[in-house]
């Protein structure tokens, strides 16, 4: 993930003036832009690869916090019944 860098801080008029050279920095670079409506943050342009190593990433946490919390709850089957239910079934 990547943390705010000031510097990818764009008016929403200048990233519509300038998409080009911003699609491409962003191609290169693959780093966000925010961009700015009356000062104040509207929306993120990001390249559609990191995007999806996003929402990847967080799929990933969801699942794993999922698994914790059925592991808390006692929501778990041991390994060694689940091969000997797999087993009876295949025999």
């Amino acid at each position: 993930m990547y943390n705010i860098d000031i510097r990818n801080i764009t008016p929403l008029t200048d990233f519509r003036n300038n998409m080009k050279k911003y699609l491409e920095e962003i191609s290169i670079h693959k780093k966000p832009i925010i961009l700015t409506q009356h000062g104040k943050s509207a929306a993120v342009i990001m390249d559609a690869e990191k995007y999806q190593e996003m929402q990847d990433q967080i799929d990933f946490m969801r699942k794993v916090t999922l698994g914790l919390e059925d592991y808390r709850e006692g929501r778990t089957v041991l390994a060694d019944d689940v091969f000997n239910e797999i087993d009876q079934i295949l025999s």
